[in-house]
């Protein structure tokens, strides 16, 4: 996949990372609170590096996993995001074994979204964020999910996601999948016009999004 390359307001170019960028995304990430122990971030952090061994011709930088990096005008990374399928997306306790691949081919996680303190308040996090949902859309996916803390509850919304304390996603068998992990707020936007967010259940729910 060839490099992303684009330019901010703020001179910052956005590209794809590469197997060598493992330590540049590791430490840029655990900016992150992932609400682990110190010692246990690593351990999380392995199925990133795993990932960047993976290459792919395709929309997305590692078959799956999309991985983008900020620089500076100088070529210092000043921020990053990660994404890809999530955990639950293959949890035979939380989804259905035959949407699974459905589920994963057409739904997405952002797993992290980090910018260095002294680049924050110039819109990279915002850019890197709409990068991904465009290389997504063009991957023919059809919703973005993340989790975030509570204060970024307005930053999100200002992008389009809906925040909920749940994430709801209505199968097209008419069952509804929902996900709640505490300390967390869950929020999704979606990708095509083939899906939308309806209240089901008192919830706003991802509706529409794997159907054929």
């Amino acid at each position: 996949m060839p490099t992303l390359m684009a330019l901010t307001g703020t001179d910052i170019r956005i590209r794809t990372a590469t197997q060598e960028d493992g330590d540049t995304l590791v430490e840029l990430i655990a900016l992150v609170d992932l609400q682990l122990r110190a010692e246990d971030l690593p351990g999380a952090l392995d199925p990133m590096r795993h990932a960047l061994t993976d290459s792919d011709d395709g929309p997305l930088s590692h078959r799956r996993n999309h991985f983008l990096i900020a620089e500076n005008s100088e070529g210092v990374p000043v921020g990053a995001i990660t994404c890809g399928p999530a955990k639950w997306m293959s949890d035979p306790n939380r989804s259905p074994k035959i949407m699974r691949r459905r589920i994963i081919e057409r739904i997405s996680t952002v797993h992290g979204l980090a910018v260095v303190p002294a680049y924050r308040n110039q819109g990279i996090a915002r850019a890197l964020l709409q990068h991904a949902e465009q290389t997504f859309r063009d991957a023919e996916y059809t919703a973005l999910t993340l989790r975030h803390d509570r204060s970024l509850t307005t930053f999100y919304g200002q992008l389009g996601y809906t925040s909920h304390n749940r994430l709801s996603l209505k199968l097209p068998t008419g069952e509804l999948l929902s996900l709640v992990e505490r300390g967390w707020k869950h929020a999704f936007k979606v990708l095509a016009p083939t899906a939308s967010v309806t209240t089901v259940q008192g919830m706003p729910t991802i509706t529409g999004a794997l159907s054929d």
